[in-house]
C-alpha cells in the first residue's frame, strides 16, 4: 500500500468510526506502531478510550472499510 493510500484508508477509518460513535468515545485508529508516519506503518491500532463494546466498533469499521478499499482496488 502506497503512503497516500495509507493515509486515505486512516482517514476513511477514523471517519466511519467517528459516525458510529457518535461522540460517545475518543477512541480512534493511529498507524501501527504507534507514531508511526505513514511510510513506516504495518497496520493500524486502536487509540483514546476502549472498551469491548467500542473495539468491536472498531473491528466492524475496520472490515467495512477494508472492503471498500479492496474492491475499489480490484475495480481499478
Amino acid at each position: 500500500m502506497s503512503k497516500t493510500i495509507k493515509k486515505q484508508y486512516l482517514k476513511a477509518l477514523n471517519q466511519q468510526l467517528k459516525k458510529e460513535l457518535a461522540g460517545t468515545s475518543d477512541a480512534a485508529f493511529v498507524f501501527y506502531p504507534p507514531g508511526a508516519k505513514p511510510k513506516h506503518a504495518t497496520g493500524v491500532a486502536a487509540s483514546g478510550q476502549t472498551d469491548a463494546q467500542v473495539l468491536a466498533i472498531m473491528d466492524a469499521v475496520q472490515a467495512r472499510v477494508f472492503a471498500s478499499f479492496e474492491n475499489s482496488a480490484n475495480a481499478g
